[in-house]
């Protein structure tokens, strides 16, 4: 009896292992796909298209939007096959979120707050990759960058992985910190920015 115990937790774990891998290869496509059309696209261009109609809060969908309007935000969704990506302004920051009904977790997105021409000086681009670096080591979302050849600029972006699900207490304020942390991100990475470029003058 012990012995058929120890092999249904063994195939349990192997089948719940290969299930979450699944899900997080096929998160780290789409969001490889996301970044891709960023680089190619306009990415200071706002995509507003026809909001479809959630019912209520049972869907990940719906509860994304309806807390977005708890704290006075104004969604709008983009729908590409089983993803939705809702786009919205938080403090006059522009973001976008990824979410699928049949996934508890969602991707928040907050592209291009930093750009930097790609013809910059080689210590500045230098410092740049280093303070990004530095902020995915103690910040709480993950900071990248992407190179766009046709406006010639290196654009910062950041993004973050969250559970979101209607069991989540005071579900508003728990994204309300979420974002936030944007915005720290943001001051952490501009502050060392600045204090690179007062180390470099006066070595000079």
């Amino acid at each position: 009896m012990i012995h058929i115990t120890i092999w249904v937790i063994i195939l349990g774990i192997y089948y719940f292992y290969h299930v979450y891998k699944a899900s997080v290869e096929e998160k780290e496509a789409e969001e490889d796909r996301f970044f891709e059309e960023l680089k190619n696209g306009d990415s200071h261009n706002e995509i507003v298209t026809e909001e479809p109609t959630y019912l209520d809060e049972r869907t990940i969908t719906g509860l994304v939007l309806c807390t977005l309007r708890k704290i006075g935000c104004e969604p709008e969704t983009e729908v590409c096959g089983d993803l939705t990506r809702v786009s919205f302004t938080y403090q006059g920051e522009r973001f976008t979120i990824e979410c699928n009904d049949s996934c508890r977790f969602i991707v928040i997105y907050d592209t291009w707050w930093y750009e930097m021409s790609i013809y910059s000086d080689v210590e500045d681009i230098a410092n740049l990759h280093k303070v990004i670096n530095l902020a995915n080591q103690h910040a709480n979302c993950t900071v990248i960058h992407t190179v766009n050849q046709e406006i010639e600029e290196i654009g910062v972006h950041s993004r973050r992985n969250i559970l979101f699900i209607p069991q989540i207490p005071e579900i508003d304020q728990y994204l309300i910190c979420v974002l936030n942390d944007f915005f720290k991100v943001q001051r952490y990475m501009v502050t060392e920015l600045e204090k690179c470029k007062v180390r470099e003058n006066q070595n000079r």
